[in-house]
């Protein structure tokens, strides 16, 4: 959530899911604005959840951020909004 509201302040709640391919399918039906990022691309001695959210939002505001893992790195898909709530009635 740091990561982010320093790139788009509107940005103070998030939640992290298990990602599955139908997950951003269905985000994606609902008119969700969806982008990821490798962890290949991590640079060393960063924090991924800072580097990855940071690195994927550089582009523009998005709703949901998800990578695919790596080596003992599972995959994660944050779905993120204004406010708790918000966030909570998207994820159901």
């Amino acid at each position: 959530v740091l990561a982010a509201h320093a790139i788009h302040p509107a940005i103070r709640s998030a939640i992290n899911l298990r990602y599955s391919p139908e997950l951003i399918r269905k985000c994606e039906s609902l008119g969700m604005k969806v982008v990821h990022f490798s962890r290949r691309d991590e640079p060393e001695d960063v924090s991924t959840m800072e580097w990855g959210v940071s690195h994927a939002l550089s582009e523009g505001v998005a709703d949901v951020v998800y990578d695919l893992g790596d080596v003992g790195k599972e995959p994660m898909v944050r779905l993120f909004g204004t406010r708790a709530l918000e966030v909570a009635k998207r994820a159901v």
